[in-house]
This record gives C-alpha cells, sequence and structure tokens, in this order.
C-alpha cells in the first residue's frame, strides 16, 4: 500500500458507469440524475470510464473503444463538456460521494493527438510506425515510458484532472512502470492530496508475457507503492471457474490465502463478480438465492467492493463498448435492496484489515468465512432449498444478519434456503 493509503478505503464501496451506456442520451447529465440511486445503494466513490474523445483510424465498432484515446485533454462531446463534468462532480459531493476517472496511459488511437505531435514518444516497428504489442489490437498504439518528455506531459494531464475529480482508476497499471505512478502521485498530491488511486493490475500470466516479449509488467507488490487498491485478477480468474464452469473452491481460496500471504500486509484487492471486462455474474448465476450467496460473498471478503452499472439489476447483457448499448434498465427491488444491505453490513460490521479465515465443506458447496467475530457461510452450487446442508454451528436457532431473520440449526444441519448466513460468534443460541 502507498504510504498515505487509508485503511478505511478497504470499507468503501465503488460503483463503475460507462456514460455511453448508463443511458439513451449517454451523458454527464443523465448520471447525474441517477445520482440519488447510485448513493442509496451504498456507493462512496463513483468511477467514470474514460470520457476522452475516441480514435477514428482502425475504430472498432461504430463509436469506438472507449480505452482507445484520441486527445487526453479533451472531453467527448456526446458526454457533454468538461463544465458538464464538473456539475456532476460537484452533485456527487453534495451527495456525499466521490468521483474518479479512468486514466488510459499505456496507449493511444493511432491517430491520437500524441501520434501526431509526437511519434518519438511509442514503440515504432522497423518503418518506424507506431504499433500495440498485440497487432491484433488495431486500434491503440502503445506509449513507450523511455521517453521522460512523455512523462512529463502525462503527469500534466494529471494534474489537470487532479483538479476537478477524486481520483483515478488506471487502467492496464501492470504495464507501465511504477516508477511512473510514484511520481505521478507525488505531483498530483501538490493539487489534491487525498486522492484515490485504483490500479488495473494484470492477469499473471499476461504480466510474464509482457516481460518475455521486453515489455513492462509490474508486479502487485511493485504497484502498491503508488496505489492504494488493485485489481483481484491474479484471485479472481480461480473464482470464474466456479461459477462459470463449476469448478472446486481450492484454487481459488489458496489464491486468496496467497494474496495474504505473499503481497503487502494490510494491502487492499477491489473484490468484484463483474466489470467492463468480464461476462456478467447473471449471465452464469441466474438461480435468484444462488445470486444473493454470491453476492453475499463478495461483501464478505476482505476488500473494497466494485459493483458495475447493471448488476443491481442482475442484467445477463454484457454491454458493448464499441458501440453505443445502453443499459436496458428495469425493476429489480430485491436485487438492489440486498445490495443495499451488503454494502451497509460490509461498512459497519467489518474492520478494515481484519484476520480471515477460509473453510471449504468437503460434502457440499460450501465456503465458510469467519472474521472479525463474525461466521459467513456460502452455498455456492444451486441446490434445492429444503436440502438439508451440514454446519459447524451449534443445534438451535440463530439469528442471520444479511436476512434479519431467524433460521434452525437441527442435528448440525441447516436447509439451503437459509443461506448465506452470517451469525455473530460471540452470541448464544436463541434455545
Amino acid at each position: 500500500m502507498a504510504e498515505s493509503t487509508n485503511p478505511n478505503l478497504s470499507k468503501q464501496m465503488i460503483y463503475s458507469v460507462f456514460v455511453r451506456n448508463h443511458s439513451r442520451e449517454g451523458t454527464f447529465a443523465k448520471v447525474e440524475e441517477d445520482l440519488d440511486r447510485i448513493r442509496d445503494l451504498g456507493t462512496d466513490i463513483l468511477w467514470l470510464m474514460p470520457i476522452h474523445p475516441t480514435g477514428k483510424v482502425e475504430r472498432k465498432g461504430e463509436d469506438g473503444s472507449p480505452y482507445a484515446i484520441a486527445d487526453y485533454w479533451k472531453i467527448d462531446p456526446k458526454m457533454g463538456t468538461e463544465e458538464d463534468l464538473k456539475h456532476l462532480v460537484q452533485s456527487a459531493h453534495e451527495k456525499g460521494m466521490k468521483v474518479i476517472l479512468d486514466i488510459v496511459f499505456n496507449h493511444t488511437s493511432p491517430d491520437s493527438k500524441m501520434v501526431q505531435e509526437y511519434p518519438e514518444w511509442f514503440y515504432r516497428d522497423e518503418d518506424g510506425k507506431p504499433y500495440p504489442m498485440f497487432r491484433e489490437w488495431s486500434d491503440i498504439v502503445d506509449l513507450d515510458f523511455s521517453s521522460k518528455a512523455l512523462q512529463e506531459e502525462l503527469i500534466r494531464i494529471l494534474k489537470h484532472y487532479a483538479s476537478i475529480v477524486d481520483g483515478f482508476r488506471c487502467d492496464v497499471a501492470s504495464r507501465v512502470p511504477a516508477s511512473f505512478w510514484k511520481k505521478a502521485r507525488a505531483a498530483c498530491d501538490t493539487v489534491k492530496p487525498d486522492l484515490f488511486w485504483l490500479a488495473e493490475s494484470c492477469h499473471l500470466p499476461f504480466i510474464k508475457f509482457c516481460r518475455d516479449n521486453g515489455r513492462v509488467g509490474e508486479s502487485d507488490s511493485a504497484l502498491y507503492e503508488a496505489f492504494d487498491v488493485l485489481y483481484d485478477y491474479d484471485a479472481f480468474p480461480y473464482c470464474e471457474k466456479i461459477f462459470e464452469d463449476g469448478k472446486p473452491m481450492e484454487e481459488w481460496v489458496d489464491a486468496l490465502i496467497r494474496q495474504d500471504a505473499e503481497l503487502p500486509q494490510n494491502a487492499i484487492k477491489l473484490r468484484y463478480l463483474e466489470n467492463h471486462d468480464t461476462d456478467r455474474i447473471s449471465q452464469y448465476v441466474k438461480d435468484w438465492p444462488l445470486w444473493k450467496n454470491w453476492t453475499a460473498l463478495q461483501f464478505t471478503l476482505k476488500g473494497m467492493p466494485l459493483v458495475y452499472h447493471g448488476q443491481e439489476i442482475r442484467t445477463s447483457h454484457r454491454p458493448d463498448i464499441f458501440t453505443a448499448d445502453p443499459i436496458a434498465w428495469k425493476e429489480d427491488d430485491a436485487a438492489a435492496d440486498w445490495i443495499r444491505t451488503l454494502a451497509h453490513l460490509h461498512k459497519t460490521l467489518f474492520s478494515a484489515q481484519p484476520v480471515i479465515d477460509y473453510e471449504i465443506d468437503e460434502t457440499h458447496p460450501v465456503l465458510r468465512i469467519s472474521r472479525d467475530g463474525y461466521a459467513g457461510a456460502f452455498l455456492l452450487a444451486k441446490t434445492e432449498p429444503d436440502a438439508l446442508i451440514s454446519t459447524n454451528l451449534k443445534d438451535g436457532v440463530w439469528y442471520n444478519l444479511f436476512t434479519g431473520t431467524d433460521f434452525e440449526v437441527a442435528d448440525h444441519h441447516m436447509k439451503a434456503a437459509d443461506f448465506p448466513v452470517l451469525v455473530q460468534m460471540e452470541d448464544e443460541v436463541k434455545d
């Protein structure tokens, strides 16, 4: 963790929005209209995916990827103006939320202002033409951080937006030198000293690939010297194997344990079930009780929870990021209320830096977690509601903090319908 990281960040919740797809209009103003609902979910930090104009050369889709940026200094006019952005930020502040921007410094579009003015700031092929590490990523070209002038320009950009927003989510941060991120954070501290820094740290095989091909591939430990919170891609792929393919839990739990053993002590990980680069959790978890279990587990794990817009209505459609694809908003009060409840419990019951233990049930698809004097149990595969599941809780009636209702343990078993459960361990059973 960076020296100035506040451990209590782990008790907060992030809500991610791609402005283009959040409404049919795709504007800051429409996001602003939705701030009350977003806040009421339990949101502390609103993350806006890239807001800059996209390139036209080699553009993919009708509107282009927001991560193929043409000009860092400009705002996509379809979303609004910089004044509109400032108004959105002000409104969020008035409602008790912070706003962070997506920063994409690994690459630009092939026709970006930087390419046109400073082609020497890019990796170039034998013909002197900027290119990406993966040729199939034809809508971007990679920046070369060996250029001191490039680093100075990017820091100027960051300082400009630091005067407007409350922090940054940094795209593919593992592919940018940690030394740059440390300099950038120090420079931005002179503008706003309490900025929040979130890094998209990458999958471990991808980091190895970058290194093997002579490119930057920073470890999580290196990135924690500059960032407050890192992505969970060192463990989350094993989680995906469970809900996508029904794989056993052992590999995932081992990865979670490795995080506590190998990363800096008290490191904060971002916990998610979906984001704009993954399929929706509801594409695989369609059963309502099972969705409740997975979502409750997300908020019980050590770290900072992320909700991606649309997760709270259990949509299974993964929005297109290349062509405008607005979310088909619908009423799902039960799902939204569940997230709201979990966010509240995460903030009020759990400590910022807990000791956490995991136990896998050998006979049922149940993961048990103990932390902060509480015991949680999560049923992670579809099961008949009346099925009896073994438990290590004493026989009697227990109070489930997740649901605010009682459940019964008899002969060391409980009903599948009672999962997920969260109980306070020092409490005595009611009878």
